[in-house]
């Protein structure tokens, strides 16, 4: 495993909020959990219908919630799992809960017909003082907003991008808005990691395919507009911005689940 920094100071976390929309679909598929004490943060993007998708994306976010908070810390818990030298503990740890929460979702899906089994694109966040690890299997995505300026962290794994790797959200074919890989699909799941400091003041999102492009650049505009306010308060005026839209008709059109965190 790569070495920590010592010069790594812990980055607390101010302020989350929660929002998940069905959209203009008839049944919720995304789910999203965020532990602020322990640091975690998960999103699900379910597919496989309204029973098999919620329930894949569910057990996906609680299994990865489960093994964070039962292995963090300890150097000795991936050994019986993937331990990869180029990851910190925080980039093993989250790889092998990603592994984790495949096996659970296929054990759901055993014996089960191929109209009935559920799958879930999955992003998880971990932090380890100020590194933040990644995972991510599907077509979720995060972006960290700093300073006024945006960066996507992760590249969603989709059929979309596999043919315009520029093209993101509103600007892909919906049609194509397939994941190349899934948790509990197949046996081989690979999480892709990425690490990244960061720095207090910044806002970490996660989000799964249906939010638009659009709504995520108001977003970043709420972030600049809301320097030296309270967290709290400015994550309240998130979830405002968000329900605003999902009242506008026509804007969230697909299910949409967006974690907001605020360092």
């Amino acid at each position: 495993m790569s070495q920590k920094d010592p010069r790594s100071q812990p980055v607390p976390v101010k302020a989350s909020a929660v929002f998940l929309s069905a959209g203009n679909r008839f049944s919720m598929e995304d789910c999203a959990v965020v532990n602020e004490e322990k640091r975690i943060f998960v999103i699900a993007d379910g597919f496989g219908g309204p029973q098999p998708g919620a329930t894949a994306a569910k057990t996906s976010c609680e299994a990865v919630q489960g093994f964070l908070c039962r292995e963090a810390g300890d150097e000795d818990a991936t050994l019986p799992f993937v331990l990869k030298s180029y990851f910190s503990l925080a980039g093993n740890v989250l790889f092998n809960s990603l592994v984790h929460a495949n096996r659970k979702v296929q054990a759901l899906n055993k014996g089960k017909g191929v109209h009935e089994r559920g799958g879930a694109s999955v992003l998880a966040g971990f932090m380890d003082d100020d590194l933040l690890a990644l995972a991510n299997v599907g077509a979720c995505s995060a972006w960290l907003f700093r300073d006024g300026k945006s960066r996507e962290l992760v590249t969603p794994r989709t059929l979309g991008r596999l043919q315009d790797p520029f093209a993101e959200g509103a600007q892909i074919d919906p049609t194509l808005q397939v994941p190349l890989s899934a948790v509990g699909i197949k046996d081989d799941l690979e999480p892709e990691i990425f690490e990244v400091r960061v720095r207090p003041g910044d806002w970490l999102i996660f989000m799964t395919d249906g939010l638009p492009a659009a709504i995520r650049e108001k977003l970043l505009r709420l972030q600049i507009d809301s320097a030296g306010a309270l967290a709290g308060d400015s994550c309240q005026s998130a979830l405002k911005l968000l329900k605003a839209a999902e009242a506008e008709t026509g804007t969230l059109t697909d299910n949409t689940g967006v974690a907001l965190v605020i360092f």
